[in-house]
């Protein structure tokens, strides 16, 4: 271990020797052994602690020097970092990794070397997982996010929804409105690889089909009540979204009126589409699929039902669909959550 020559082992024995009190004369050892050279577990061996005790007392000792040494039992922890150091760490971790990082996502290693290189502080790395999740941190997958996204077109969608909910409502009185969410999504035999559990330090193998069979699943739920239509299709075109809609159109209550939010596909824009009397479509901006909660259902049927698996023809494609639908989004309770809209919170939309 590295350990900062803050004093010399002469002037460590010497105090060792003199001191007192047991705890403090052990963490003296400690440093003594370091210095000479002894390994971690070989120190904890001799001293009785563990390993990760014995190199946070020689972290600590780096930073502190003798001072970190002293008696602290029962004296509530120091914060690793002050109330400044933790928003600027805050705004580190958050703005992601910058050119000089080197990497394309920072990870444990990595905050170890920025603790240690822009703040100061040189610490363990369970001490650095410990921190970030403290501070409400968790290495999370991505949403993807089109690179022609705009954010400021998004949100101005967001805040202008209420008003047009409003004027749907004029427009239909005394019908309870409803929001929906549609999309469609490509299932086939260009398969799609999951998580699985596994030995620690492995890399398990998991089939990943490479056939050229699919259908088309369209879906349209409402996060409020977890309520869902769907529909599978040969192919995507008007024709089928307007089959779609009828079937949809059947589901709703007499009292009800749907407000379908989607994307603006060309196929939900054509001259051939047929709205049915209690629907009103809203098109969604451009290249924005964070806004519309479907995207997590499809996110969670590959990852649960339609992910490592081979599918020997169409049928069998067909009968993985209807399987994946039945036990999943036919449950409100589970379409609640996966598709939340969260992000419509500020419009009033649960």
């Amino acid at each position: 271990m590295d350990v900062v020559d803050h004093v010399s082992v002469e002037v460590l024995k010497a105090r060792q020797r003199a001191e007192k009190n047991a705890y403090v004369a052990r963490n003296l050892q400690i440093i003594v052994l370091a210095l000479q050279g002894w390994t971690a577990p070989a120190i904890a061996m001799a001293v009785g602690l563990t390993r990760r005790v014995v190199q946070d007392r020689v972290y600590a000792y780096n930073e502190q020097g003798l001072a970190a040494l002293a008696e602290q039992r029962g004296a509530p922890p120091r914060p690793l970092l002050s109330v400044e150091e933790e928003a600027a760490f805050r705004e580190r971790v958050e703005a992601g990794p910058r050119a000089d990082d080197e990497v394309c996502s920072l990870r444990g290693r990595d905050f170890q070397r920025i603790l240690a290189e822009e703040f100061g502080k040189l610490r363990h790395l369970s001490t650095i997982y410990n921190l970030l999740h403290k501070l409400g941190y968790s290495y999370l997958q991505p949403r993807p996010r089109h690179q022609f996204a705009d954010p400021a077109r998004q949100q101005a969608f967001i805040d202008s929804l209420p008003e047009q909910l409003e004027q749907i409502a004029r427009e239909h009185p005394g019908k309870r409105l409803r929001i929906y969410f549609e999309d469609e999504a490509r299932f086939g035999q260009q398969g799609t690889i999951t998580r699985v559990w596994a030995k620690t330090g492995s890399r398990p193998a998991a089939v990943r089909q490479t056939a050229y069979q699919y259908l088309w699943v369209l879906a349209s739920v409402c996060p409020e009540t977890g309520q869902s239509a769907g529909l599978l299709a040969p192919r995507l075109n008007a024709r089928y979204v307007n089959a779609f809609l009828q079937e949809f159109s059947r589901t709703l209550a007499d009292e009800e009126h749907a407000v379908l939010l989607w994307d603006g596909a060309g196929f939900h824009r054509s001259g051939e589409l047929q709205v049915p009397a209690n629907i009103t479509t809203v098109q969604l901006p451009a290249y924005s699929p964070e806004l519309n909660p479907v995207e997590n259902l499809w996110h969670y049927l590959k990852s649960h039902h339609w992910s490592n698996r081979v599918y020997a023809n169409a049928d069998a494609l067909e009968s993985a669909a209807i399987q994946a639908w039945q036990r999943s989004v036919l449950t409100p309770e589970l379409i609640k959550t996966v598709c939340s809209a969260k992000i419509y919170q500020s419009a009033g939309i649960r």
